[in-house]
């Protein structure tokens, strides 16, 4: 790969093979710059790297978001990394960003300055402004899962070209950002089944848009999430569940 000529020894000034043993990775890859850590992951995927290789870089040239959207990763405003797991649990489609989501913003809040809150499917919020997304990408051998990549970005201080976005302070080391970050990931990835009533409690009182008005992916009040991932709405025809789409606020400046 044309990425690992720019590998480096340490990340945040901590070496990486200190940072591999405290997030439990097998494999910690670190990149001056990338096109995106998610493109790295995936093509050490089919490299043969192993479950829970990790990738992180400094700056990405093509960071990306779900549905094609462009993620912002300037040098150092962030930390920006994507995990390989090729030994999911069984649970629904729709849960591992969830259960990510969760796992992340237990972690952050140690950082914040007030609760991080999670935006379904895959964002976090603090302060009404977006902190951190989440991107998972499966690849498939016919019906055989082979492996996913989750893609974490974390926004460590104001880059000046999102005016919605939150930051949790250039004080933040990133290293110790990037071992929760796996953790965080590890853990989630490591969960059977649908979401447990103690997480949907969980998430009920992160939600960022529980109670408020949408537009979509269906237009009406949201209810919360239901057990296998999806968003439930109360539309004029009654609750109805969203399992894919964006959540758009019918009120707001933020998607």
């Amino acid at each position: 790969m044309t990425q690992r000529a720019s590998m480096l020894p340490t990340y945040g000034g901590v070496a990486c093979e200190v940072l591999r043993s405290r997030s439990g990775a097998a494999r910690l890859l670190a990149l001056e710059s990338c096109s995106s850590t998610m493109d790295v992951a995936h093509a050490s995927a089919g490299d043969g790297a192993p479950h829970a290789t990790v990738v992180v870089a400094a700056a990405q040239g093509a960071g990306r978001g779900r549905s094609g959207k462009s993620w912002t990763s300037t040098r150092g405003a962030g930390v920006w990394t994507s995990v390989l797991l090729r030994q999911p649990a069984s649970a629904p489609a729709g849960v591992l960003s969830l259960r990510v989501g969760l796992a992340l913003a237990d972690a952050l809040d140690r950082y914040a300055p007030a609760s991080t809150q999670l935006k379904w499917p895959n964002d976090l919020f603090l302060d009404g402004r977006k902190l951190a997304g989440i991107l998972t990408e499966a690849r498939w051998r016919g019906e055989q899962l082979e492996w996913i990549v989750v893609g974490v970005g974390v926004n460590l201080q104001d880059a000046g070209t999102e005016p919605a976005a939150a930051a949790l302070g250039s004080g933040v080391a990133p290293a110790s950002v990037l071992v929760d970050i796996v953790r965080a990931v590890l853990a989630a990835s490591a969960l059977e089944g649908a979401l447990s009533p103690d997480e949907l409690a969980a998430f009920s009182r992160r939600d960022l848009a529980l109670g408020r008005a949408v537009s979509s992916p269906l237009a009406g009040i949201v209810a919360g999430i239901d057990a296998g991932g999806g968003l439930r709405v109360r539309t004029k025809d009654g609750e109805r569940i969203a399992v894919s789409g964006s959540l758009v606020f019918s009120s707001s400046p933020t998607e």
